[in-house]
C-alpha cells in the first residue's frame, strides 16, 4: 500500500517569511528570473510573475491560503518555492504544515528593519524545527549607508542566533530584489543580478536534502472498522507517510495500551490484522514497531481562525475545556496557557499545553485541529511531548 502524497521528484518544499511590503514576492520573482538563466524552471513562466502563479490552497472547508509558488532547479538540487500573499497566510501554511515546509528565505527591508511580524515568522519557524533560514536584506531602491545596513544585519543576526540559526549555515545575502527584477541584460556576473546568484548558491550550500515521504515509517490512522471476524479485522484508513506491505508487522496506537499485530491484506484503503474483535476502534493509528506513541500531555502551537474562517468569535483562555480533532475523532482536553498569556483571540497564534482525555498516537509535527461548542476554532501542530 503506498502512500499516495509522496513526492514524485523530491523538490525541496521552502518558502518566503517576512513582514508585508519587504519584498518576498519581487525577490522570489526575481530568484525565477536568475534560475532561467542559470538553472531550469518547471513553472510556467510566460506571463507576469503577479498574475501567472496566483493559487489557493484549501486548508479545510473556508480556512485557505492564498500564495504564489514557483518549482525551479539549479546545480541539481529541485525547489518548490511558496510565497504567500498576508501575514496569517504564513502563519496558516507554517502551523497547518500545508506544504511541508523544509527550509526558508527571510526577507527584511533595509529601512524598516525587523518587524513584530517578522519576528514572529522567525519565532514560529523556530518552534516547527524548519533547519534553514537564509535572510536577504532588502536594499529596495534605497539610498541607505553603510551604517544603517550594518545595524539591520547585526539585528538579524542576534534574532537568528536567539533562534538556534548559525552563522555558517544560515547566511545574510544584501542585495536590491527590485533591481535584480528589472534588469533588462542576462550576465550573471552584474551588479544587480550578483545578491541573487549569491543567494542561490547559499540556497544550493545550505539547505536539507529534501524528505521522501514514502522512505518514512508508515503511519495510517483507522477511519471505520469495516469487518471484524475472529483472529482478523479489516480497517478503513488513510496513509498519510510510508507504505505498508502484507507480512510485516505493525503496532496499533492509542486510546490504551500498545497492541502488537502484522499486516495479512491491503485492498487500496482497506487494511486486515491480525486481531481480536473490540480490540480495534476508530482514532487508533497503525504504525510501524515502537515508531510511535500515546500521549495525553503535549504542547503546540495553535493558530485560532478568525471570525471569517470559523462563523465565530470564540477566544481560548486557561483552564478551557476544548477538544482536539485528530485521527477523525474529538477528544475532550484540558488547555493551559503560558504565564505571559490570559487570553488568546481569534486571528492570534500561541504555544498552548494540553492534557487530553485518552491518550491518542502523536509526535512533534503533528497537526490537529482545536474545537469549542462543534465549531471548529482553530488549527494546531505539536511541538513537544510528554
Amino acid at each position: 500500500m503506498d502512500n499516495k502524497r509522496g513526492s514524485a521528484h523530491l523538490a525541496l518544499p521552502i518558502c518566503t517569511l517576512g513582514a508585508t511590503d519587504h519584498g518576498k514576492t519581487t525577490l522570489t520573482a526575481a530568484i525565477a528570473k536568475v534560475v532561467a538563466r542559470i538553472g531550469s524552471i518547471h513553472s510556467k513562466i510566460d506571463t507576469p510573475f503577479d498574475q501567472l502563479l496566483h493559487n489557493h490552497y484549501s486548508i479545510r472547508e473556508g480556512v485557505s491560503i492564498t500564495y504564489r509558488s514557483i518549482d525551479f532547479e539549479t546545480s541539481g538540487k529541485h525547489y518548490t518555492q511558496i510565497d504567500c500573499e498576508t501575514h496569517l497566510d504564513i502563519v496558516k501554511m507554517l502551523v497547518s504544515r500545508a506544504f511541508s515546509i523544509q527550509g526558508a528565505i527571510w526577507v527584511v527591508d533595509a529601512v524598516d528593519g525587523v518587524t513584530p511580524e517578522s519576528t514572529e515568522h522567525i519565532r514560529i519557524a523556530n518552534r516547527l524545527n524548519t533547519p534553514t533560514v537564509i535572510s536577504f536584506l532588502n536594499t529596495r531602491n534605497s539610498a541607505i549607508d553603510d551604517e544603517l545596513i550594518d545595524i539591520c544585519k547585526q539585528e538579524m543576526r542576534e534574532l537568528l542566533t536567539e533562534n538556534g540559526w548559525d552563522e555558517d549555515n544560515n547566511p545574510i545575502i544584501v542585495g536590491d530584489a527590485n533591481k535584480a527584477l528589472k534588469y533588462k541584460g542576462d550576465r550573471i556576473d552584474s551588479a544587480q543580478w550578483k545578491p541573487i546568484v549569491d543567494l542561490i548558491f547559499a540556497m544550493n550550500r545550505c539547505m536539507p536534502k529534501p524528505i521522501n515521504n514514502d522512505s518514512l515509517p508508515p503511519i495510517m490512522p483507522i477511519y471505520e472498522i469495516v469487518e471484524e471476524q475472529k483472529e482478523r479485522v479489516t480497517i478503513k484508513g488513510e496513509l498519510v507517510q510510508g507504505h505498508l506491505a502484507v507480512g510485516h508487522a505493525v503496532d496499533i496506537v492509542g486510546k490504551g495500551d500498545r497492541i502488537k499485530t502484522k499486516c495479512l491484506s491491503i485492498k487500496e484503503n482497506e487494511v486486515c490484522v491480525e486481531s481480536e474483535p473490540d480490540w480495534l476502534s476508530v482514532g487508533q493509528v497503525l504504525c510501524h514497531p515502537k515508531t510511535i506513541k500515546a500521549h495525553s500531555d503535549y504542547t503546540a502551537l495553535v493558530y485560532l481562525l478568525t471570525q471569517e474562517e470559523s462563523g465565530t468569535h470564540i477566544p481560548l483562555i486557561e483552564n478551557d475545556k476544548p477538544d482536539i480533532h485528530l485521527w477523525s475523532i474529538d477528544i475532550s482536553a484540558r488547555l493551559h496557557l503560558p504565564t505571559d498569556i490570559s487570553i488568546v483571540s481569534p486571528g492570534e497564534n500561541a504555544d498552548v499545553s494540553f492534557t487530553l482525555e485518552l491518550p491518542l498516537a502523536m509526535e512533534v509535527g503533528t497537526t490537529f485541529e482545536v474545537k469549542k461548542m462543534g465549531s471548529r476554532i482553530g488549527l494546531g501542530v505539536v511541538t513537544s511531548v510528554e
